[in-house]
């Protein structure tokens, strides 16, 4: 198994002994500095050095809890979904943003286990990749043998349709009026009103207007924290009367869900804040503690979809006291879609959205009616299509009322002017976490996280009705 060893400079040595241990017994490690190649840039190296791993070990020490450089080593493995185990050879309290990655991996102390119990656990992790393997060679198998099947019917049902194809064609034949009574059918038609069907198709299609809106434009509709707010057309319907728009900001910071424990990581029993404890295994307790990651049910569709003063929540209220870290805090704050005029709202249309259920969920996708929704990951290619950058800056409101320190650590210090923003899929196997597009620090930028989490930001979206009220931007 490859194994890449995290570790601060302080303990070297003990770094050394685990990867020695670990060789001995038929394993690969990459450790810095030993396998730093020469006239190669260290960061680099490190990079390719996790990216070729199947585990990170990961040596927890005070220096390692401080390390900008192992906190990076981390983030990357939890992005890249890599295993983490953490070896803890002395007492630490985990800086919050150490305690966000570290939070579902497996975790052993120095003084209760020994280098052996640290190499039994790295067989527990390799015999578990082999076996998903299995797993998957069976399923590929059996989608194979389905496939076989399915192939068979269609060309049974190809060949109904064929002779039923040659049964009509002979039918009409048959049947072929003559030119006369032709006429005189055409002749009916011509004269027979049209009223009725005329004024339903005025019902049903949105006016047709003069606006030149394209894919790609930015528009101007609704404030929030005093500022107007931007929106990119990212569709246009054929007949160019309803747009889908994402805002161009992000324009607040929020968690997804409140965990309806009211606590994260906490109920009445115990703290969950690591792995080891029923919360990976139990998925109804993960949603309990973490937050729940079905958008059906969460505080963020609530809040974007109302337009009360005063919002009612399902379950838990999105209070600063539920989140992971103690911050921002909506459930006083008035809906999002208060801050649009009546006009506005009228022009907002509501849509089904089909988004997919999560570990908890009974069926495989679930369906809602919204007038705002975050996106899915299917939908990021209508970026692309429109000519539209994934990445967005946070406006100056939300960054004056973000109380987290997550983009000044992970996005201004890393000299990043762009701010991660949630999507509204959740993760499958999971059912407190949800899918993020990242701030363009790495190539990369797709992640996962858990929805209690109150540091990511809000980029909302929605369907309007493209008439001459839409102020669009001069560019």
């Amino acid at each position: 198994m490859n194994i890449f060893i995290s570790h601060s400079s302080n303990e070297s040595k003990i770094a050394s002994e685990l990867c020695q241990v670990l060789e001995s017994n038929g394993n690969t490690c990459f450790i810095a500095p030993r396998d730093i190649r020469s006239g190669y840039e260290y960061a680099e190296e490190i990079t390719n050095g996790l990216d070729g791993s199947e585990a990170v070990l990961l040596v927890l020490s005070k220096g390692a809890n401080q390390s900008p450089h192992v906190l990076r080593e981390v983030e990357r493995a939890v992005t890249k979904s890599i295993p983490i185990l953490v070896y803890k050879v002395e007492e630490v309290q985990l800086t919050k943003s150490m305690e966000y990655f570290l939070m579902t991996h497996q975790w052993m102390a120095a003084g209760e286990h020994s280098y052996e119990d640290v190499l039994r656990c790295i067989r527990q992790l390799e015999e578990g990749k082999t076996a998903e393997k299995m797993d998957s060679t069976r399923v590929e198998k059996e989608r194979d043998e389905d496939n076989q099947k399915i192939a068979k019917r269609v060309i049974l049902v190809m060949g109904i349709l064929l002779v039923v194809s040659i049964v009509s064609l002979i039918l009409v034949f048959a049947n072929k009026p003559n030119p006369q009574s032709t006429e005189v059918t055409n002749q009916i038609t011509k004269e027979s009103p049209k009223k009725n069907s005329q004024e339903t198709v005025k019902e049903e299609l949105p006016e047709q207007t003069d606006v030149d809106i394209k894919m790609g434009d930015t528009i101007v509709m609704g404030k929030y924290n005093g500022e107007d707010i931007f929106w990119r057309v990212l569709r246009l319907s054929e007949d160019g009367t309803k747009a889908t728009v994402v805002s161009r900001d992000v324009i607040t910071v929020k968690a997804y869900d409140a965990p309806d424990s009211g606590t994260y990581n906490r109920d009445e029993k115990e703290n969950y804040s690591f792995s080891g404890t029923a919360v990976d295994t139990d998925m109804k307790l993960q949603a309990f503690v973490r937050g729940n990651s079905n958008w059906e049910t969460s505080n963020i569709r609530t809040w974007l979809n109302s337009s009360s003063e005063n919002v009612e929540y399902e379950g838990q209220v999105p209070s600063s006291a539920a989140m992971a870290d103690g911050r921002n805090g909506y459930h006083t704050e008035k809906g999002f879609l208060c801050n649009f005029t009546e006009e506005e709202r009228g022009l907002i249309q509501e849509t089904q959205i089909e988004t997919k259920g999560n570990a908890l969920a009974e069926e495989e996708m679930i369906t809602t009616r919204d007038k705002v929704f975050l996106l899915s990951q299917d939908e990021l290619k209508w970026f692309e299509e429109a000519n539209v950058s994934l990445l967005a800056e946070p406006t100056q409101g939300a960054i004056a009322n973000n109380q987290t320190s997550w983009y000044q650590d992970y996005c201004v210090d890393m000299g990043v002017k762009h701010m991660m923003w949630w999507l509204r899929d959740p993760v499958e196997t999971s059912s407190s976490k949800c899918y993020l597009v990242g701030n363009g620090y790495h190539e990369e930028n797709i992640y996962d996280w858990e929805v209690g989490v109150e540091s990511f930001g809000i980029r909302p979206a929605m369907i309007i009705a493209v008439t001459s009220d839409i102020q669009v931007e001069k560019k």
